[in-house]
């Protein structure tokens, strides 16, 4: 079983009307940057998909990709049909900037987050870190 948020979520901009794409259309769909995702297979793309949102200027020049969380124990292991370190490889590749946000109460690093992180550092000047609820501690 995977966290509550367990798709990645591409997040921008619609001149038209709201809606949620599934993720095959998305790596289809023309001026948007998800050709290539297909390689993932089946098992990625049901937990891809983009939120078209209306009536924000930010978003007309910012394009927000939500990671699922990441998983612990033996979820790590039989949680996911596609490889997770694989797709936030290509995510980052791609990307402008990379948050990475933790909560100060949860800080676990599991064998997934630890390979995540280690996978970053050709990217080391795109990464930001937020500590969620560090006024908690």
């Amino acid at each position: 079983i995977e966290p509550t948020t367990d798709k990645f979520v591409a997040i921008m901009n619609s001149e038209d009307e709201e809606r949620i794409v599934p993720g095959n259309a998305l790596t289809v769909t023309p001026n948007t940057p998800f050709a290539g995702l297909e390689k993932f297979g089946n098992g990625f793309l049901t937990r891809f998909e983009g939120s078209q949102v209306t009536g924000s200027e930010i978003l007309k020049n910012l394009l927000i990709v939500d990671t699922p969380g990441i998983l612990t124990g033996e979820k790590q292991t039989i949680g996911r049909s596609y490889n997770y370190q694989e797709v936030l490889e290509w995510f980052a590749e791609r990307s402008d900037m990379i948050i990475l946000m933790f909560d100060v109460q949860k800080i676990d690093v599991s064998d997934e987050l630890s390979a995540a992180i280690k996978s970053l550092p050709k990217h080391y000047n795109k990464v930001r870190v937020i500590l969620n609820k560090a006024d908690s501690i």
